[in-house]
Formats: structure tokens, C-alpha cells, sequence
């Protein structure tokens, strides 16, 4: 942060208008602190709010911007945090991954082994299924033929009962 320089403020009510009874040689002035008209009270008193306003609102930007800087430092320190911590869990990722490599690679092959026992498993029982269906098929033209059979035998003998 930095310094900020304070300059003196119109609390004092001092007047910024030329003696009007005084000399007014070039370079000359004196300041009045006499009497004042109202509309030299008024515009006192303007002066003194518009201060009093800038004041107020140079606090509140210093405050903004002290607490904006906070955020940041503290924004930078967890990033900063961040950054060592995952640069922590990439070196163990990588230290895992180099060390590990043929116990992985040892699952993997029980892993497709296993799956290819199971292909070879449903294959046989697929097989056996469909010489079963097979089996079961020619079962059932088998009883057809014979029920057809029978039924040609049956229409003959009930043709000659009826002749």
C-alpha cells in the first residue's frame, strides 16, 4: 500500500475570495477572514460537503482495495498450495505407475484370460443348446410324420366304411 498524503481540508472556513477593499496587484492576495455573506456560508458549506463526500468515498476505495488485496495474497497462497499438492500426487502417480507396471500388466492378462475361459464356456453351452433344439425338432417331424401317418390311415379306413 501506499502512502497516502493528507492536504489540509476547509474545516477552517477560511475564504478564498480577494480582499475586495485591498490592493489587487498582480500576484497580490490577501485572504479574508471577516464577516461572510451567506452566499459565502453556503458555498462554505458546499465545499466543506463536497469534501466531506470525497473523503468518504477515497476511505471506501482504500478499504476496497485493501480488502480486494487481501483476497488476492490469499487467492495466490492457495494456488500456490495447489500447485505443490498436485505436483505431489503426479510424482506418486508416476512412481506408482513405474513400480506397479507388471503387477498391471499380470491382472490384465488373468483379467483377458478370464474372459476368454467365460467365451469358451458360453460356446460350449451354446453348442449343446442348439444340438438339443436339433434333437428336439427332428423329435417333433418324427411325431408329425407318424400323427400324419395315422391320420391318412385313419381317413382311408373311414372312406371304405362309408363306400
Amino acid at each position: 500500500m501506499g502512502t497516502k498524503k493528507k492536504g489540509k481540508r476547509a474545516s477552517e472556513r477560511v475564504h478564498f475570495f480577494p480582499h475586495e477593499e485591498g490592493s489587487h496587484e498582480e500576484g497580490s492576495h490577501e485572504w479574508r477572514t471577516d464577516a461572510m455573506t451567506s452566499a459565502e456560508v453556503s458555498m462554505q458549506d458546499l465545499t466543506q460537503k463536497i469534501v466531506n463526500s470525497f473523503d468518504a468515498r477515497a476511505a471506501s476505495v482504500a478499504a476496497l482495495k485493501q480488502g480486494t488485496a487481501a483476497k488476492m495474497k490469499a487467492n495466490r497462497q492457495q494456488m500456490k498450495r495447489l500447485q505443490q499438492e498436485l505436483k505431489r500426487k503426479a510424482a506418486s502417480l508416476h512412481r506408482f505407475l513405474g513400480t506397479s507396471e507388471s503387477t498391471r500388466l499380470r491382472d490384465f492378462r488373468a483379467m483377458h484370460d478370464g474372459i476368454r475361459a467365460g467365451q469358451e464356456a458360453r460356446s460350449q453351452q451354446l453348442g449343446g443348446m442348439l444340438a438339443g433344439s436339433r434333437e428336439m425338432m427332428s423329435g417333433f417331424r418324427r411325431d408329425h410324420e407318424a400323427a400324419a401317418a395315422h391320420w391318412q390311415g385313419l381317413a382311408t379306413t373311414m372312406a371304405k366304411r362309408r363306400a
